[in-house]
């Protein structure tokens, strides 16, 4: 009885010793890569919120002060704020859906595919894996009202084209296209995924249940792929408030502010104006937006999943996972 307590006592100090040796080897293991982000993330951004209740101004010699919320009431009441939210809002509800769209037609054109299905998707992958400085660039001289190929081959066949870039009109639809072509491969990809994760027996009932190729889409496919498409939406709505390489390169803001969005308008405050104090408040709010914005896309895409008890699924839906449905079908 005695060695047998003494036994167990002995393997519970083995296990705890194994643990906390454990936890001391984890611990040495992140501990570098959790120094290295702090320096580069937390610390950085710690100081930005410092920055933003501060007189911060690298151009002017004076002492730095402690303002309070000044910057931030300065930003909430400058016209040019709400010019350049409205500017990235509209981007962002054209473009994003607009590579949904496109990113899903894709999708189910590769998955009807049947030889040569990874050359085709590398080749659409090409633009999301160019830097997008070098996508801005290439664009730039595609688009050249000059000596520009496209407008010299709408000007062969008749047309007048305008300056797409430098025109009022034409800048900001430019910049969608641009931001579309670079990631709507990104969407692709992510419900190419969601496509593949349809079970194969799920097709097959609706078949057995008359389902046509549109009803299977709109009842069974489309249902199944919301869940990814909602994280694609999520992630290029977030990309599409943080855009600025290419509108750095394409307009620079212009013609006057017609594509300047509230990435740009940041950057011209801190590093045109120097005023890094109203640019750190420009920041908060511009996270807080986005922030809000995606806690609302996901509440919706929440609500959307919830099915109502008194709401009977559809046929194909109820059927689809049962095996012995098709196994009667069949017989």
């Amino acid at each position: 009885m005695t060695s047998s307590l003494q036994g167990s006592a002995a393997t519970r100090k083995a296990t705890k010793e194994d643990s906390s040796a454990e936890r001391r080897a984890t611990w040495l293991l992140l501990g570098p890569a959790l120094g290295f982000l702090a320096i580069l993330s937390v610390w950085p951004f710690v100081y930005l919120i410092y920055a933003s209740f501060t007189s911060y101004q690298l151009a002017i010699p004076i002492p730095i002060e402690w303002v309070g919320l000044k910057n931030f009431s300065r930003v909430m009441s400058s016209s040019r704020f709400w010019t350049s939210f409205g500017i990235t809002a509209v981007f962002a509800l054209i473009a994003v859906p607009l590579q949904i769209l496109l990113g899903l037609g894709l999708a189910l054109l590769l998955k009807g595919v049947a030889r040569g299905r990874e050359i085709y998707a590398s080749l659409f992958l090409i633009p999301m894996m160019i830097a997008p400085i070098v996508v801005g660039f290439s664009w730039n001289l595609f688009l050249n009202p000059i000596y520009g190929p496209l407008n010299s081959a709408l000007k062969f066949i008749g047309l007048d084209p305008p300056a797409w870039a430098q025109s009022p009109t034409w800048a900001l639809p430019t910049l969608v296209v641009v931001d579309t072509w670079q990631w709507t491969p990104f969407v692709m990809v992510v419900l190419l995924a969601g496509l593949h994760s349809i079970p194969s027996r799920v097709y097959e009932a609706a078949r057995v249940d008359g389902s046509n190729r549109w009803q299977t889409f709109r009842n069974i496919v489309l249902p199944m792929l919301l869940p990814y498409m909602t994280v694609a939406f999520v992630l290029r709505f977030i990309d599409s408030f943080r855009v600025f390489d290419i509108i750095y390169i394409l307009t620079r803001g212009g013609p006057g502010t017609a594509t300047q969005n509230l990435a740009y308008y940041t950057y011209d405050m801190g590093f045109g104006r120097f005023e890094f104090g109203l640019a750190g408040a420009l920041s908060i709010v511009q996270l807080v937006l986005l922030t809000g914005g995606t806690m609302a896309i996901l509440s919706l895409a929440k609500r959307r999943d919830r099915v109502p008890e008194d709401r009977p699924l559809p046929p194909t839906v109820r059927t689809a996972p049962t095996t012995g449905h098709l196994q009667g079908a069949n017989s």
